[in-house]
């Protein structure tokens, strides 16, 4: 009983997560497109990070980075077809240890049944036993993919837990045939709000919080908006309609490397009324889970846990939603590796603050040990293999968090396509993005006079020590050469 009342005086952890959310779409980042009232209500009771990157901008590569601490170039965990290793530690088995319950509520795209930590789990595959007979309805939103004709064929979409489990079902689904399309003069869904599975996940995590909240918690609320599906309800959708929507202008694409060039050629093939879709539905789902959110932060008030709960707010990675042409993430452009990170503990951080500190959102568990008082993460394994560092590889940005003055890092890394033909690494500074192109032209663009990273520095004399001081800071941070997974030419 002594062991147990010492553990409860460490703060519980609430992790609360959406996919795909872009960083500047916020109101509390001066954007009003898409109001988001309950993710700045939890930005105004802490320190919102506005220059946080992910690892790696895709949904398994990012995850497994920020669960394990470790860059997807170390854990081998690098496109959505992958499994992180079981054998690797994860924050949820630090706070295990520690004595708290773990629980994971909703997405985190393992692609198979390892809870990797996590005591309780609720998956997309419960919510899918929730709907029962409408599933179809599901079924018809994963096929009609606004930019991916061929999921109407393939019925499958792991990314959106359509299956949960990769590999469920061999060759296309089982849906395949059964599904009508939809003709995106609107992007409603036929499903009530109240059955989305971002309802689901808030409904069933405060009922997590009201069963559990006697003891140490850490808790991960996973919701799937913004991401596809883009089918909000009704209400939503209505706030968006896809006539409506403008797209960006893309400019002059001929400074950017070959493999980004042919990606925007690509999208701009794609028939400009179902790029519209693709945006009022993005807009509409990011409206929709801000409500979702608001119901756990809401929750969390009625129980009184505010001020005894470290609560975080972040995405996985961002979305291009029409900048340079682009749709989506698979790039290493701000808008796809950018993401909103907020902080927030009564007792350590300060409220209502703003840092534009770098940093590398891989850091959260080093980060969240330190903020809960369980001293640093152990080794990186569980048991004894090949291939794991003797330590994390991510930094803790606690210091940032107590002091959003202080300054932090002065790099921030990220990568990207470890197994394509052009492997992408990608180093920032304060003013610079310096992007190493493997095979390829690099990329160097100033940040503070050109933002949108329209102009593409790298062959300009007057930046050629930029260049070069980038990359040996790059090599110095990873060096491309060793990364084992790159095919063999």
């Amino acid at each position: 009983m002594r062991y147990l009342h010492k553990v409860k005086k460490r703060p519980n952890v609430v992790l609360i997560m959406t996919d795909q959310h872009r960083a500047d779409l916020m109101t509390c980042a001066g954007n009003d497109i898409v109001p988001t009232p309950n993710i700045d209500g939890i930005a105004r009771r802490g320190v919102r990070f506005t220059n946080a990157y992910c690892p790696y901008p895709v949904c398994l590569a990012s995850r497994s980075a920020m669960l394990t601490g470790l860059y997807a170039h170390t854990t081998g965990a690098i496109n959505n077809c992958d499994r992180l290793d079981w054998r690797y530690r994860t924050m949820a088995h630090h706070f295990a240890e520690h004595g708290y319950l773990t629980s994971l509520i909703g997405k985190m795209h393992f692609n198979d049944a390892h809870k990797h930590g996590f005591e309780y789990y609720l998956s997309i595959n419960d919510w899918l036993m929730y709907l029962g007979p409408k599933v179809r309805l599901y079924a018809n939103e994963i096929a009609n993919h606004p930019l991916a004709e061929g999921f109407f064929d393939w019925m499958m979409d792991d990314g959106a837990g359509f299956p949960d489990v990769a590999d469920l079902w061999p060759g296309p689904g089982p849906w395949a045939g059964h599904v009508k399309r939809h003709d995106f003069s609107n992007m409603a869904s036929e499903l009530e709000s109240e059955d989305h599975l971002d309802a689901f996940i808030a409904r069933e995590t405060c009922k997590f919080l009201r069963r559990h909240r006697g003891q140490p918690l850490f808790l991960v609320a996973s919701f799937m908006k913004p991401h596809t599906p883009l089918f909000p309800p009704r209400e939503w959708a209505e706030m968006y309609p896809v006539d409506a929507m403008t797209l960006p202008e893309v400019g002059d694409i001929e400074q950017y490397p070959p493999h980004v060039q042919e990606n925007i050629r690509s999208h701009l093939g794609i028939d400009r009324r179902l790029r519209q879709a693709h945006r009022a539905g993005y807009l509409g789902n990011l409206a929709f889970v801000d409500s979702c959110v608001g119901q756990v932060c809401d929750e969390l008030d009625r129980l009184g846990l505010w001020e005894d709960t470290i609560v975080v707010y972040t995405s996985d990675h961002g979305e291009m939603d029409g900048d340079h042409g682009l749709f989506q993430k698979f790039c290493l452009f701000e808008p796809a590796v950018r993401v909103p990170l907020i902080v927030c503990h009564h007792d350590s951080i300060p409220e209502d603050r703003v840092t534009e500190a770098l940093t590398e959102q891989i850091g959260l568990y080093p980060t969240l040990a330190e903020l809960a008082g369980t001293g640093p993460p152990r080794e990186p394994a569980l048991v004894s293999f090949p291939g794991p560092p003797k330590g994390l590889e991510a930094r803790s940005f606690a210091d940032v968090a107590r002091d959003p003055a202080s300054e932090g890092p002065g790099t921030v890394f990220g990568e990207y396509n470890l197994r394509g033909r052009v492997c992408q690494y990608m180093l920032r500074t304060r003013r610079h993005k310096y992007v190493m192109n493997q095979d390829s032209l690099d990329e160097l663009y100033d940040l503070e006079r050109d933002p949108g990273e329209h102009t593409n520095l790298v062959h300009d004399p007057d930046a050629r020590g930029t260049v070069d001081e980038m990359r040996r800071e790059l090599l110095n941070r990873y060096d491309p050469s060793t990364n084992p997974f790159r095919p063999k030419s």
